[in-house]
């Protein structure tokens, strides 16, 4: 049971990087997996992934990068190094291995023994797009209407020498580390959800089976979460169950827009200065915004 549960962690630290987009409508002519996908696939000629490439969320904050280190292009090493893991300075090491002479073109993640069978391209402007896959499931058969998008920024594929490099082993010493990214993701993606609610409806709701209906799964030995309406704001919490964890709070808040008579809305997240299991505190009123409470430090939202 502990091994199960340890890979469920490692697969959700992998996974919560590449799986940032939310699925939306194909209503954009050109996207990914909307037409052609496979004709575009054939006339790309270049898979080569060997180097430093970032991917960043829709705001267009770096959220992570991933290093493929091989010699061939073929196979080799993998590295991920994400923002929620030790302030961007700790790297999951892992495999990869290509088939390019596919349909679009294969591309396996392998993390221990939890190997995701993902197709991929990297199109005319040298955007890496990932189809997503859940781990030991069948691999997609064509891009999403909206891939991952990694961006090349370097031909290196080194890693810092300040980088902590996790491999399967090592991972069973950071768990604490994995479920607080974990949670962290989960916020990110419940405050997201919020802002639509607020968008389609005009205020913002409690019911947290409508703020998790993006694909996540707020079923935690480690977590509970809950959400608080406060009028012109949404209060979102991650309140450890577990001793020697940090609890994290979003805050969802509306302001008038100065183009528009309707409002728009602003995200904050916040992370507690050390483990708690107490409920985290209100924000505090800030000029026209909001600030984290008390023992919280503001983090990439």
């Amino acid at each position: 049971m502990r091994r199960i549960i340890f890979q469920r962690n490692v697969k959700t630290v992998v996974l919560r990087i590449f799986c940032q987009a939310i699925a939306i409508p194909c209503i954009t002519i050109g996207l990914i997996g909307c037409n052609n996908t496979g004709d575009r696939a054939k006339n790309s000629t270049n898979y080569k992934l060997a180097g430093t490439w970032e991917f960043k969320n829709q705001d267009g904050v770096k959220t992570g990068t991933a290093i493929f280190a091989t010699q061939n292009d073929v196979d080799g090493d993998v590295y991920i190094l994400s923002n929620d893991l030790a302030l961007g300075k700790t790297a999951i090491a892992g495999k990869f291995k290509v088939n390019p002479i596919k349909n679009p073109p294969q591309l396996d993640l392998i993390f221990g023994d939890l190997t995701t069978k993902t197709i991929y391209e990297i199109d005319n402007d040298g955007k890496l797009k990932i189809a997503n896959a859940v781990p030991e499931q069948a691999r997609p058969r064509v891009l999403d209407a909206q891939p991952q998008r990694l961006t090349k920024v370097s031909d290196s594929t080194s890693i810092a020498s300040d980088v902590k490099i996790l491999r399967s082993p090592d991972l069973i010493a950071t768990s604490a580390l994995i479920r607080e990214a974990e949670s962290k993701s989960s916020i990110r993606v419940i405050m997201r959800s919020q802002q639509q609610v607020f968008q389609s409806q005009g205020q913002f709701t409690t019911d947290i089976n409508q703020l998790k209906a993006i694909r996540i799964s707020l079923n935690s030995e480690f977590y509970s979460y809950k959400v608080t309406n406060l009028g012109n704001l949404a209060q979102h919490s991650a309140v450890p169950l577990k001793d020697g964890l940090k609890a994290y709070t979003g805050i969802v808040y509306a302001i008038a827009s100065d183009d528009t008579n309707q409002k728009v809305t602003k995200l904050l997240l916040c992370e507690s200065n050390i483990p708690t299991k107490q409920i985290p505190p209100a924000p505090q009123n800030q000029d026209e915004g909001y600030k984290c409470p008390n023992a919280y430090t503001s983090i990439n939202p």
